[in-house]
């Protein structure tokens, strides 16, 4: 088996698959799932906007008789499809994309350009066995890193919740590492999106242990319908403007991943006053959160986080923030404590 890596723009691409030179062969197809539209249109997003997309792999076929060849799509047969629909104008752009509700015509002729003259990369397999193609896939995945919890479920489902969270990260992996919540290389493996995940079951379904099952299941219940986005979406974005606005304690133990969970539920019920957490701590009225108000209650909590204080007046604070984060009891006593530095009770 020769392999041979070429690239083709997404105009010659579509041409090939148009006239039959480059073909869809099911029987190479690892699933029968259709992509969603939301998928669909992220790859679309992602294409016109000029991030990579992984490769493609082509299995050349040659008729001696004929004298010409043949490719076949091994690898990339939903992301080809969704390519030329949308050059057919078969796709229109929907979700969270600053190219919402259009087809390939109605985009402005500088993001046409920028479609049809996108660079597709591509290993082309020649002289194969259906033995060797099928090792192809053997081998790719006897190396790739294993998936971890965040990017199996992101892998799995490509409902509302999912492309949710994928806008958060977007939006907020660059401050999460300034804030040095967590390092690019925890960004890459989506340690992000889990964290909103858990917050947002939380907001949801109230205070529990961590449990990736029950992520899964939420990430199930709201694949086809998502009532709370922009409940949700307030809280994170809430917090995130706190973190960045609370300077003076940029560093300290409350920026650790547990303590940013723990904030977002803090600062949704707060704010919102979500059902699930209403037994957890009672909040009078929804109240609105200025950093100037808060930051000497925080810096408090911070302070005795630092300098390890477990016997004084915060200490069930401390020990909740020291050992067996994920549990319902440490995370209950986290909630309830910045709860009270967010509503002025702490300092009475």
């Amino acid at each position: 088996m020769k392999t041979n890596n070429t690239g083709f723009t997404v105009a010659e691409y579509v041409k090939q698959m148009q006239t039959g030179d480059i073909k869809v062969n099911k029987d190479y197809q690892r699933s029968n799932a259709v992509w969603p539209p939301a998928a669909r249109s992220y790859l679309i997003d992602t294409i016109i906007q000029g991030y990579p997309i992984p490769k493609l792999s082509l299995y050349q076929k040659t008729d001696l008789r004929t004298r010409t060849t043949t490719k076949e799509i091994v690898d990339g047969q939903q992301r080809s499809q969704a390519i030329r629909d949308f050059f057919e104008n078969k796709l229109r752009i929907s979700g969270h994309s600053a190219f919402n509700g259009k087809t390939f015509d109605q985009l402005e002729p500088q993001h046409q350009e920028q479609f049809i003259s996108y660079s597709l990369s591509a290993d082309i397999l020649a002289a194969a066995t259906d033995d060797q193609i099928r090792e192809v896939f053997r081998r790719i995945n006897s190396y790739n890193v294993p998936l971890n919890p965040a990017e199996k479920r992101h892998a799995k489902f490509q409902g509302e919740f999912k492309w949710f969270i994928v806008k958060l990260c977007e939006e907020y992996a660059q401050t999460l590492k300034d804030l040095g919540v967590f390092s690019e290389q925890q960004l890459g493996r989506m340690n992000d999106a889990a964290l909103f995940t858990e917050a947002c079951r939380t907001l949801v379904h109230g205070i529990d242990h961590a449990s990736e099952p029950k992520l899964d299941a939420m990430y199930n219940q709201f694949d086809a319908d998502f009532p709370d986005i922009k409940s949700l979406r307030a809280a994170i974005t809430e917090t995130i403007r706190l973190l960045v606005e609370l300077k003076g304690l940029h560093g300290s133990h409350l920026y650790r991943p547990y303590n940013v969970y723990s904030l977002i539920t803090a600062v949704g019920h707060v704010t919102q006053r979500f059902a699930a957490l209403r037994a957890a701590f009672k909040v009078p009225r929804r109240t609105q959160i200025h950093a100037a108000k808060i930051i000497d209650s925080l810096s408090v909590l911070a302070q005795a986080l630092e300098t390890d204080d477990s016997k004084g007046r915060f200490g069930s604070f401390v020990e909740a923030c020291a050992q067996k984060t994920n549990r319902k009891d440490t995370r209950t006593t986290r909630f309830t404590w910045l709860c009270k530095a967010l509503t002025g009770q702490l300092l009475k």
